[in-house]
């Protein structure tokens, strides 16, 4: 793996005039427990986890109690490295290459491509702080790299995520190991005074990538369901990283996708889909009946909101009918 470089002015400079793009990116996606052709079943018995997460590189000597992230472990942060949605949270964006594809500043897209994420990414912050603060809770998101550099940094995979990173594989490994070896959070956390921090890996993926947009919140200590297979799999330690990995296409980028994946690394599930927190399809199909503007039933709604049962799985509200009528499993704060 190539070892990630702190970027700072030369890609800030890059950033160039805004072009407005539209569209719902998870439109598509369709959500699946990790796949029982990739060996798991439910039956599955995980093995008792490994006091450390050696790379398997074999030019690395890595272990998940590198100081670069100071005493963020799933001891100190149970509930991951972003606990609830209130106070400051750091929000660091990783712009990363795949293995099929890779960022082209000097000849294609790629300022105008990053010029566009850092646009929509600020819409989606001021949109999570204004319906956050529709139930109470005051949110501060500090993610703009340009005044803050220490928010921007650039990586390459070797995994293919543009066609794996659903599979739930080796992909999320490297992610944490990225973050885990590079990037100093405590020390950006202590400087910007943030009570949380979260990551956003901008993906360059290749033209006919399958996979779409996903979000991990492995090491949560939140919810059984959420933790990763493969990190059981390998006997390996859950480190308390949540993070987005949002794979970037040429000609398309929005802001209510960012927004629908932070959510998730609270713990909400989709509505979209059966499965998670025992949703249903009887209750999809309800809600699509219904014609719900939940975020996280469709992010392509001009109009998305966060409802009673999304705020109740985010933590802003202790109780919602809907999950009582329906027999949905319990939020992860419930005591």
């Amino acid at each position: 793996m190539k070892k990630m470089r702190r970027t700072g002015a030369a890609l800030v400079a890059m950033l160039t005039a805004i072009t407005m793009l539209g569209g719902c990116l998870d439109e598509e996606y369709e959500y699946s427990e990790y796949p029982e052709e990739n060996g798991y079943s439910e039956e599955y018995e995980y093995p008792e986890e490994s006091s450390s997460y050696e790379s398997s590189d074999e030019d690395s000597s890595y272990a998940y109690s590198s100081s670069a992230s100071g005493d963020l472990t799933i001891e100190n942060f149970p509930l991951g490295t972003v606990k609830e949605a209130s106070g400051t949270i750091a929000v660091v964006t990783i712009v990363a290459d795949d293995a099929n594809a890779a960022w082209d500043f000097e000849n294609g897209n790629g300022s105008q491509l990053l010029a566009d994420y850092h646009e929509e990414l600020g819409k989606a912050m001021s949109w999570l702080e204004k319906h956050i603060a529709e139930y109470g809770s005051q949110v501060n998101y500090i993610w703009d790299w340009e005044e803050h550099e220490e928010l921007l940094y650039e990586a390459s995979f070797k995994t293919d995520l543009g066609n794996t990173i659903n599979d739930h594989g080796e992909g999320v490994l490297e992610a944490d190991e990225i973050i885990e070896r590079t990037i100093d959070s405590k020390a950006i956390m202590d400087s910007l005074n943030a009570d949380s921090i979260t990551y956003i890996f901008a993906v360059k993926t290749a033209p006919n990538a399958r996979c779409r947009p996903c979000t991990f919140c492995v090491g949560t200590g939140i919810s059984e369901s959420q933790k990763d297979y493969w990190y059981y799999m390998d006997g390996k330690e859950e480190p308390p990283y949540e993070f987005i990995i949002l794979l970037m296409e040429d000609d398309a980028f929005w802001d209510m996708t960012i927004a629908h994946e932070w959510i998730h690394t609270l713990g909400a599930p989709d509505l979209y889909a059966p499965g998670q927190k025992g949703i249903p399809q009887e209750f999809v199909d309800y809600l699509e009946q219904t014609g719900t503007n939940d975020i996280m039933a469709n992010d392509g709604n001009g109009n998305a909101q966060i409802t009673d049962i999304t705020a109740y799985y985010m933590g802003l509200i202790d109780s919602c009918e809907t999950v009582d009528e329906w027999g949905l499993l319990p939020s992860d704060y419930v005591k």
